[in-house]
């Protein structure tokens, strides 16, 4: 099973979540399937051999044989989620799909990015009727190529697969190559499939960098490899990037605070966005940058405040509020 983790970003970030309670998460879970995994345990009151080396004339035969269990893993997957959906009322989809009912052009992309597209897809589909939309890919490994066609509309004529990694010297990034040899497999030749990098070493990725990948994708000939959120003035595979877009709800107010590490901005920062989080009916979210120095380098905070919840996994770049601080 492929699970994956894209950043500071992501583990850093304050938001006003609704969490599943312990009661609800202990119907979810099988107790005598996990009784039988810690059996499995080493343990030397019945001890028992793994790992062991297996030579030529077995081995080939013993990984092949581990196929049925990767084949039904994703049935295995979708079964939880309609469990956790039973229970909770959300649904989690292994390939999700926003935007457009009949989107054209479309966006495949995995983890927080996917938030970003789809705030960015919904408002180019309400400002201006765009046939655009994202798919949201949950299950990389084991790849599930049906569940995916599944999600894809049957509309789709081209595709920009977004991935947040690099492989020098390959063809594509592996998310690419996942989408590109469904579509072969599926005969589905019509579709113009391309692919992107984005976000390596926790680079921002904003709503106008998602315009500039569904502005690749409406060109007569759109740039079949490219990267975004950089200039690359040496191999010259970036896109261009317009104005700032502005997707955020309405009513959403944002703040920047610049301190010094250790001052007790940061610190203040995070107590007031918890308060408010926690003991008003505003949504809130925070994300604090720090300086390598560390103690006595710059941090930079930035908040957001609201009625309605916030989609948007990247810095605040137009505040309302503005503070400087200094010791």
């Amino acid at each position: 099973v492929q699970h994956f983790f894209d950043g500071f970003r992501t583990s850093h970030e304050v938001n006003k979540v609704k969490l599943i309670d312990y009661e609800t998460m202990k119907d979810l879970i099988d107790w005598e399937a996990v009784k039988i995994h810690h059996g499995l345990a080493l343990n030397p009151r019945h001890p028992h051999m793994q790992g062991q080396s297996q030579g030529p004339d077995i081995f080939f035969q013993c990984v092949e044989a581990g196929n049925s269990f990767y084949d039904n893993l994703a049935d295995a997957f979708e079964a939880k989620a309609k469990l956790v959906e039973e229970k909770t009322g959300h649904s989690f989809a292994l390939y999700a799909y926003d935007g457009h009912p009949e989107a054209t052009h479309i966006i495949v992309v995995m983890g927080s990015a996917a938030v970003t597209c789809s705030e960015t897809a919904a408002h180019l589909v309400e400002q201006s009727g765009q046939r655009v939309g994202v798919l949201k890919v949950r299950l990389f490994r084991p790849w599930d190529r049906q569940r995916f066609l599944a999600a894809l509309p049957s509309t789709a004529t081209r595709l920009c697969v977004l991935d947040r990694t690099k492989e020098p010297g390959s063809q594509g990034e592996p998310l690419l190559t996942e989408v590109a040899a469904s579509l072969h497999f599926a005969a589905r030749h019509e579709v113009i499939c391309v692919g992107g990098r984005y976000g390596l070493g926790s680079k921002e990725f904003t709503p106008n960098m998602v315009v500039a990948c569904f502005q690749n994708l409406f060109q007569e000939t759109p740039r079949p490899r490219f990267t975004v959120g950089i200039t690359d003035d040496v191999t010259h595979l970036s896109l261009p990037i317009g104005d700032w877009l502005d997707v955020l709800p309405k009513g959403t107010t944002e703040c920047m605070f610049y301190g010094l590490g250790s001052d007790g901005t940061v610190g203040a920062n995070k107590s007031a966005v918890k308060l408010i989080a926690l003991n008003t009916e505003l949504h809130a979210q925070a994300y604090f940058e720090y300086d390598a120095k560390k103690s006595g380098g710059v941090t930079i905070s930035h908040l957001r405040f609201g009625p309605l919840p916030i989609h948007a996994p990247y810095n605040v770049r137009s505040a309302d509020y503005l503070a400087v601080h200094k010791e």
